[in-house]
């Protein structure tokens, strides 16, 4: 017979059955607040880290824009140098090396160089493509110097031999025109003045060859030939002459160096110009106005990114951050401190020449200190800062370098924060796989619960059940 337990219905196993609770929303509530803290957290440092690595990118572009604003500073002529006018640019161009005097002089251009040209006589030949035969050119040129020009059986003809010359040559380019009297052949030379004209042109010709190669001969008289085939001068090459504070002048080429100290001029058509060598002024104050204003533009930068605002109580990225404050003591030393080549001169730092540091790390300058400084010792002025082991460019340049290089001090902080970005994400990895777990565990507890309850209040009705079944008996 059976029992009342075997009465009993089949007990549910699914979750929310017996209680009637929204147990999936509570284990995801529960699992969501036990997330949050953690969550937070590293939401929280992942946006501090971008931030400072937004913020090192700043950083970065900043110092990188002095560095190319205060560029060639290094350079003595950024402290002294020469100035150069010519009254008459069209036919003298001027220009001069540090330590050229001053002084002016009179330029009168008499004759410009140029280039020869020859080309062979009109109507001396009928087709470009006619044979002359094979063998040699030998051309010598006004310092004795020849080149030979070999003739084989594929260039045995005007084109032929114009391409010859042009492939075997150096200073020559030979061209093939017609003047309509029919082809000639013409080389000029590259280069101008009279030691680089062609003065000779012989002709060897091949063993057993019916042609006359000896029709491009120049110079030299044509064996058994009349001179109608040889070649003839078109321009003559002539070298540059010009009349220098009464004194002429020759070269090969339209540059005249050496005729003045320390000038070189171009010339460019026959005329008589004014050169005026002078020393430039305020040049040294000129440049050292830009440092300072380059370097107070970029300190002013580098505090915005460390600065705290006491109204809104929020830190900028870069506050109290280590890197920042070393770059910036870095080049605070490479600016100030004196020049130890300098040691016992009366001027050895920038602060003898009227800079000084303000509070917050930009610099004031004196501009009449520094005029008087610099009118007083221009050459301590140019080894300040530019001397090569020790002087402020050199030194700001080393700092710069270590700062922004490519494996400088920004690059390599910005690759740390990139890691620590990278455990993040490894950390959020592992806390979606420990909230896996938890939200499991959870749900077989809340089912484990479920159909207990479930189980019980079968129980509770058919208990209910049979009483009132017995009250009716």
């Amino acid at each position: 017979m059976p029992t009342a337990l075997d009465q009993m219905p089949h007990m549910p196993s699914q979750m929310d059955v017996g209680s009637g609770i929204d147990t999936r929303k509570m284990v995801q509530d529960l699992v969501q607040a036990e997330r949050a803290p953690t969550e937070k957290r590293l939401a929280n440092r992942e946006e501090e880290i971008q931030e400072k690595i937004s913020a090192l990118g700043q950083m970065q572009s900043t110092i990188s824009e002095f560095r190319e604003g205060i560029s060639g500073l290094a350079d003595p002529g950024a402290y002294s140098g020469i100035e150069v006018d010519s009254s008459n640019s069209s036919a003298v161009q001027a220009s001069a090396e540090e330590g050229a005097p001053a002084g002016s002089h009179d330029v009168q251009v008499e004759q410009l160089a140029r280039g020869q040209r020859i080309a062979t006589a009109s109507g001396a030949f009928e087709d470009s493509s006619d044979p002359l035969g094979t063998g040699r050119m030998i051309i010598a040129d006004g310092r004795g110097q020849e080149q030979v020009v070999r003739i084989d059986e594929d260039q045995a003809t005007l084109l032929g031999i114009r391409d010859a010359i042009n492939e075997q040559t150096e200073g020559l380019r030979a061209s093939v025109v017609d003047d309509g009297a029919g082809p000639r052949l013409a080389i000029s030379t590259e280069e101008t003045g009279q030691q680089n004209a062609i003065q000779q042109i012989r002709t060897e010709q091949g063993e057993e060859d019916e042609g006359d190669l000896s029709l491009l001969q120049f110079g030299v008289a044509a064996e058994g030939q009349q001179a109608v085939g040889a070649f003839e001068q078109v321009q003559a090459a002539t070298d540059a002459v010009a009349t220098i504070d009464g004194m002429q002048v020759t070269r090969p080429s339209n540059t005249i160096e050496g005729a003045i100290d320390g000038v070189t001029l171009e010339l460019g058509e026959e005329g008589r110009s004014r050169v005026t060598v002078r020393q430039q002024t305020g040049l040294a104050e000129e440049n050292i106005q830009r440092l300072v204003d380059s370097y107070n533009q970029v300190r002013s930068q580098l505090n915005q990114l460390s600065a705290y605002d006491p109204e809104s109580e929020k830190a900028a990225p870069l506050q109290g951050d280590s890197t920042l404050s070393n770059v910036e003591s870095r080049l605070s030393r490479a600016i100030t401190e004196p020049v130890g080549e300098l040691a016992g001169q009366p001027l050895r730092a920038l602060g003898d020449l009227g800079i000084r540091t303000n509070r917050d790390g930009t610099l004031d300058l004196d501009g009449a200190q520094m005029q008087s400084m610099a009118a007083e010792h221009p050459e301590l002025l140019t080894e300040l800062m530019t001397n090569p082991e020790g002087g402020v460019m050199a030194r700001l340049e080393s700092v710069l370098e270590e700062v922004v290089g490519r494996d400088g001090v920004i690059s390599m902080r910005t690759d740390g924060l990139e890691s620590r970005l990278e455990r993040i994400d490894d950390d959020r990895q592992r806390l979606d796989r420990r909230m896996e777990r938890r939200e499991e565990q959870l749900r077989s507890q809340f089912s484990r619960m479920d159909q207990r309850v479930a189980e019980l209040n079968q129980t509770s009705e058919f208990i209910k059940q049979r009483l009132d079944a017995m009250n009716k008996n």
